[in-house]
């Protein structure tokens, strides 16, 4: 059941009148007019929920945030909504003081961020840092006096020569970048600053700031928040201090660190595998954690585990509390009496919190958590609880997330940023689908998004998008991707193919040291179970996907003919190239493959979109950021130039400074709008 507090259901009373307008498609430009909830945060007495607004400014071409303040229906506290930091700070990150009366955020001081806190009831915002680097993960101290959160220490390397002196007002060229490191550039941070990351903590009261961790490791960074013991005397964090660790990038284990800084660090797990994500019971005698074990697969599924707490050395066996959910889990959080652990995991399609106790069987707690990435329907999100009740981004088809609460067994809508845009839109219906796979008869999940005002007796054209990862997916929620694609008459289609999460580790892992592979079976399974329907115009058959289906897509057209066009964006279209010039490089060569491009050279190749170019007909635009890290340009312009050399109908989009995210709103714009241009002009002539 799902209620709106207050007067959020108002835009659609008003809506209703006679002279009201029509409602209208959705277009471009309403991707600078909607609004997102982003990173909720349940007030410690579960009276306020702070949420920061996401929007894009059509001016800068920039995605903005703001801080608010939202009650809760019953809370008591007598006001609406309240603004309490503007997009001019850029806040993120923010986290509710243990008492409630302050919240610290990251924002902009000048032209770098910084660490503020703000009075509650006065209003005001204080930043207490002076940092060079920009300051993440942030974690109040027990007694609400300290602060820890990662930043980046800078290791500058010994100059391997020296320039001589430039004459007085010459112009020379811009230094040489220098790189001794690896990985050197990451994506979405870019070139990286040589240096680790480590932990620190900042007096609240006097702004001193406190070296915790020491060494390499990148200590905490993926972490989320570093964790407290109930006695404030040790920070709780996962690195990996191993030389060798650029190399082993999902091996970490948690260490327990002095708080008060200048002191050893206590080992607290040694496993083969990967843990993060520490959080301390309310008792402190146990500690609850993400990981998984090392199994050398290309998915490996992240579980909630729990182990006592020694005062020395390592910690006990420990238990895994959501082995029999076969689900990834993420972002968990005790429970307030100690009995079990909340956590986020991803299911068919969708996220869902849950609840694992301590004793006894894993139970939902929030049945429907929706997605934050405005631009393509992924799961993913994220929850605040108390125990009794849940804010989150809620589960929608028709619009961009609501800002929610779940309490007592029902929805409320604290927030729908977007009421008064959805009233004056006309949008399709959105149609859950089951497909056998030609493959092995696995059931293959996704959606059918149809235009708006749809008429089954007409035909349509059909646009397949596909999901990145390979191991995300897809969801029943809205995006303005797939929403101009049917606002452009297209009956669109999205699965979630083998290799997606949400479904089990072993259908994630069909596709280990096969990919692409029968997943591409699962795709046109799912194109013809659409075109069975009868409202399809078979010479105006699409494809296109981003990321990993940017390489199922340019896979498919080596594989068939039959589409009229192609929209392959950021791929990867040779697993050499990609393993050697992306960030992710140790993971390919360790999880993806068996071996080095250079001992299997054949695998490598055979598992290529670049290996079938010789077979493709079908015309084909190719969209990536000069600055995708990820998949680097490098492979599109091999792609491009071997389409060329075929005589195959090709371009090339090229978004300058974008990086694998496409950059700016209106560099997403130009993504979708040239995939609707490309598709428009071409109809696959009848055989």
């Amino acid at each position: 059941m799902r209620v709106y507090s207050g007067l959020i259901g108002l835009a659609f009373v008003l809506a209703g009148p006679a002279w009201a307008e029509a409602p209208k498609p959705v277009e471009a430009l309403d991707l600078y007019r909607l609004e997102q909830p982003i990173d909720p945060q349940l007030s410690p007495d579960g009276k306020q929920v702070a949420v920061l607004r996401q929007t894009r400014d059509i001016q800068t071409d920039r995605v903005l945030t703001d801080l608010w303040l939202v009650p809760v229906p019953g809370g008591g506290s007598g006001e609406g909504r309240r603004l309490l930091v503007g997009a001019d700070r850029a806040p993120s990150t923010a986290r509710w003081s243990p008492d409630g009366s302050a919240i610290a955020f990251v924002g902009k001081d000048g032209p770098k961020s910084q660490i503020f806190v703000l009075d509650v009831k006065e209003g005001i915002a204080k930043p207490l840092t002076t940092l060079k680097f920009s300051p993440s993960a942030l974690s109040w101290s027990p007694d609400g006096k300290k602060i820890a959160f990662v930043n980046l220490v800078e290791e500058k390397p010994e100059a391997i020569y020296k320039l001589p002196e430039k004459p007085e007002g010459a112009t020379w060229a811009a230094p040489a970048r220098v790189v001794r490191t690896f990985p050197y550039r990451t994506d979405p941070e870019g070139w990286l600053t040589p240096g680790d990351y480590q932990v620190f903590t900042l007096d609240v009261a006097s702004g001193t700031v406190t070296q915790v961790t020491s060494g390499g490791g990148d200590w905490g960074r993926e972490d989320g928040q570093p964790a407290w013991t109930p006695d404030g005397q040790f920070v709780i964090v996962s690195g990996n201090p191993a030389p060798d660790a650029h190399l082993k990038p999902v091996q970490s284990d948690l260490y327990a660190w002095p708080a008060a800084g200048g002191g050893k660090a206590r080992q607290l797990t040694a496993d083969d595998g990967f843990e993060n994500s520490p959080v301390v019971s309310p008792d402190g005698k146990a500690l609850a954690y993400v990981g998984w074990r090392n199994r050398q697969t290309s998915f490996q599924r992240t579980d909630v585990f729990v182990a006592s707490l020694p005062a020395t050395g390592l910690t006990t066996q420990s238990r895994n509390l959501t082995l029999k959910l076969d689900r990834p889990a993420s972002q968990i959080s005790w429970r307030k009496d100690g009995k079990g652990v909340n956590f986020l995991y991803q299911d068919v399609g969708i996220s869902r919190v849950g609840f694992a106790p301590l004793d006894g069987s894993v139970s939902i707690a929030t049945p429907e958590v929706g997605n934050t990435r405005l631009l393509l329907p992924s799961s993913g999100g994220s929850y605040s609880t108390d125990g009794s009740k849940t804010v989150y981004p809620s589960v929608e088809a028709d619009r961009p997330a609501n800002l929610a609460l779940w309490s007592q067994g029902k929805e409320t809508i604290l927030w729908d940023m977007n009421a008064a845009w959805r009233a004056g839109k006309s949008i399709g219906k959105l149609e859950e689908i089951w497909t056998p796979s030609s493959a092995d008869g696995r059931k293959v999940h996704g959606w059918i998004l149809y235009p708006p005002n749809f008429d089954p007796s007409k035909k349509y054209p059909l646009a397949m998008d596909i999901h990145g990862g390979p191991h995300t997916d897809y969801g029943p929620m809205f995006s303005i991707t797939h929403q101009l694609y049917a606002a452009a008459g297209y009956v669109t289609l999205f699965t979630n193919p083998r290799g997606s999460i949400g479904y089990g580790e072993e259908f994630a892992n069909l596709i280990n040291l096969c990919y692409p592979c029968q997943d591409h079976d699962d795709l046109m399974s799912s194109v013809d179970a659409v075109i069975a329907r009868g409202f399809i115009d078979t010479n105006r058959l699409y494809i296109g996907g981003g990321s990993g289906g940017g390489v199922l897509s340019s896979w498919a057209i080596g594989k068939t003919n039959r589409f009229a066009a192609a929209s392959v964006k950021r791929p990867v279209i040779n697993w050499t190239s990609e393993a050697l010039t992306s960030d992710i490089g140790a993971v390919v060569t360790s999880y993806w493959f068996e071996k080095k491009p250079w001992e299997q050279p054949e695998k490598y190749w055979a598992r290529s979109p670049l290996s079938l170019v010789g077979n493709v007909r079908t015309p084909t635009i190719i969209i990536t950021g000069e600055s995708d890290y990820r998949t680097p340009m490098s492979d599109s312009e091999q792609y491009f130039q071997a389409l060329q050399l075929q005589g195959v109908e090709s371009a090339l989009v090229r978004l300058p400074e974008a990086g694998h995210g496409f950059g700016r709103p209106s560099q997403w714009l130009a993504a979708i709008l040239s995939t609707i241009g490309w598709y428009d002009s071409h109809v696959k002539k009848a055989e």
